[in-house]
C-alpha cells in the first residue's frame, strides 16, 4: 500500500481516538495538523511537532522490514529518526502490522 495512504490512516486515526500510546509505553495526545506536520503533547505536557516526512521514513522502515513493527521505538533510529522516535512508534502502532505489509 502507498505511504501516504498509510499515513493518512494514522492520521484520521489519531484524530479520531485524541491519543496515541503502545502498551508500556508513553502516550502522545494531538493537538492539530498541519499539511506537513502533526503537534502532539508528551505525558510532560511538552508540546511537539512531528514532520509527515518522519513518519513516512518510518512507515517505509517498516514496510520494508516488517520485524521492525515489534523492535520497540529505539529501532527507528537506524533509519535517523531521533528525538521523536517514541511518538512516531506510538503512532504506527495505531495500525495493525499487517497494514504496513
Amino acid at each position: 500500500m502507498d505511504e501516504h495512504i498509510i499515513l493518512g490512516r494514522i492520521l484520521q486515526r489519531f484524530i479520531d481516538e485524541g491519543y496515541a500510546q503502545v502498551e508500556d509505553y508513553n502516550r502522545f495526545g494531538y493537538i492539530r495538523h498541519t499539511s506537513k506536520q502533526v503537534y502532539l503533547t508528551r505525558e510532560t505536557g511538552e508540546d511537539t511537532p512531528v514532520s509527515f516526512s518522519k513518519v513516512l521514513t518510518a512507515i517505509k522502515a517498516y514496510q520494508k522490514d516488517i520485524e521492525l513493527y515489534d523492535s520497540g521505538p529505539s529501532a527507528l533510529r537506524n533509519v535517523g529518526i531521533t528525538y521523536v522516535n517514541s511518538p512516531i512508534f506510538a503512532l504506527l502502532h495505531l495500525l495493525n502490522k499487517e497494514d504496513f505489509v
